[in-house]
C-alpha cells in the first residue's frame, strides 16, 4: 500500500500544468485546439479599433498561418464567448478560428501580459515562445 501511495505521489508530482491548461468558457482549455505544431492565441478585450483591425488581417493570414504550422484560436477576455462573436458580427468580422470566451480572465492569470491585445505563440508542448503586443508581422 506504501508503495502504491509512493507511486501515485511521484506521478501527480512529475505532471506538469503549463498555460495551455488554462480553463476557458464552458470548459475549454486551450490545449483542446492545439492541431498543429504551434498555437497562435490571439487575446483581446473590449471594442478597441485595433482589436478588430488585428483580428482582419489575422483572418484574411489565417490559410497561410495554418500551412505554416499553426493553429489559431481568439480569446475574449473578460467577455462571453457570444458576446465577443456579437461584438464581431457587428463589425463584420467573422473569424475562421474559434473565438472563445474568457470571463474570469483566467489566461491573464496564467501569462504575464503587458499589452492588450497580445499574440501569444505557444508550441505544442505548452511552451510559451512568443508575447507580442498586438499582431505581429507573421
Amino acid at each position: 500500500m506504501r508503495l502504491f501511495v509512493l507511486v501515485l505521489l511521484f506521478l501527480f508530482s512529475c505532471s506538469q500544468r503549463t498555460p495551455l491548461d488554462t480553463e476557458l468558457e464552458g470548459g475549454k482549455r486551450l490545449k483542446d485546439f492545439v492541431r498543429r505544431d504551434y498555437l497562435l492565441v490571439y487575446v483581446w478585450s473590449g471594442s478597441c479599433l485595433g482589436h478588430f483591425n488585428d483580428l482582419k488581417t489575422l483572418s484574411g493570414k489565417y490559410p497561410s498561418l495554418e500551412n505554416k504550422g499553426y493553429s489559431i484560436i481568439s480569446v475574449a477576455l473578460f467577455m462571453k464567448g457570444e458576446e465577443a462573436l456579437e461584438i464581431l458580427k457587428d463589425k463584420g468580422i467573422n473569424p475562421p478560428f474559434p473565438v472563445v470566451g474568457d470571463p474570469k480572465g483566467n489566461l491573464a492569470q496564467e501569462v504575464k501580459m503587458i499589452f492588450l491585445p497580445a499574440t501569444l505563440i505557444f508550441s505544442k508542448e505548452g511552451v510559451l515562445i512568443e508575447n507580442h503586443p498586438r499582431l505581429p508581422d507573421l
